[in-house]
């Protein structure tokens, strides 16, 4: 178990905050789901056609037209099962501390990330559209939200759709990341390449560390960050 850091700095109470979980889809479960789907498509490839003949062998044309269909609809049946009951019973050991004092980041054998809300927090925001198809759809953005105070960051993001994106409140604040390669085009200004500098190194910190957070627990920590510094710095 890791012990909250009680030191006259950072003092805060695990016990009575909200508590969000973090990376819910976690590696084990991404690794896990395809090995589902793969099984069941297994399983009824080989097994239907079997059942069949030994029901009645004449059913084995029945079994040729079947067992295709059937063994993708288990393959999908499996994921979808598998996702909701996976997160149920293998959750995730990151989670999102959050009270009117203290956000805190919580990672197993690892120490504690804690901001201190009552005092100045340098805000990031930034976003961009996921380019291919993957676990996230195509055309999704990215929202990303860094929180940094000394020498403490904490580096939240969630995938959400463009039209849900786009009626979060105050959704401006989240600066488009432009192509790389424009950093270095005499076009862009001194100004833009420097602000972008920083929110890539903060995306790459994302994808490094980041903490993940479902689209509603995101929602609810930007209102929480608007409320104590309303203007991102990025």
């Amino acid at each position: 178990m890791i012990e909250a850091d009680t030191s006259p700095v950072n003092q805060y109470d695990p016990a009575v905050m909200l508590r969000l979980p973090v990376d819910t889809e976690h590696l084990g479960i991404r690794i896990a789901l395809p090995l589902l789907a793969f099984g069941a498509l297994a399983l009824v490839w080989v097994g239907f056609p079997r059942l069949l003949e030994a029901i009645d062998l004449s059913l084995a044309p029945t079994a040729a037209c079947l067992t295709f269909p059937l063994a993708v609809a288990a393959a999908i049946g499996a994921a979808y099962v598998g996702d909701r009951v996976l997160k149920r019973v293998w959750p995730t050991r990151r989670e999102l501390l959050l009270d009117d004092r203290y956000l805190v980041l919580r990672r197993p054998g690892q120490p504690d990330r804690a901001i201190r809300r009552d005092l100045h927090v340098s805000v990031l925001t930034w976003r961009f559209t996921v380019p291919r198809r993957g676990r996230i759809p195509k055309g999704h953005l990215c929202l990303g939200l860094q929180l940094v105070q000394d020498d403490t960051h904490i580096t939240l993001y969630t995938f959400i759709a463009p039209k849900e994106g786009e009626s979060l409140e105050d959704f401006a604040a989240f600066t488009p990341l432009i192509p790389r390669k424009e950093l270095d085009d005499p076009r862009t200004s001194l100004r833009v390449a420097g602000q972008q500098r920083r929110l890539f190194q903060a995306e790459n910190e994302r994808w490094n560390e980041g903490a993940e957070l479902s689209v509603d627990d995101f929602k609810r920590v930007w209102v929480e960050v608007r409320r104590h510094e309303p203007t991102p710095t990025a």
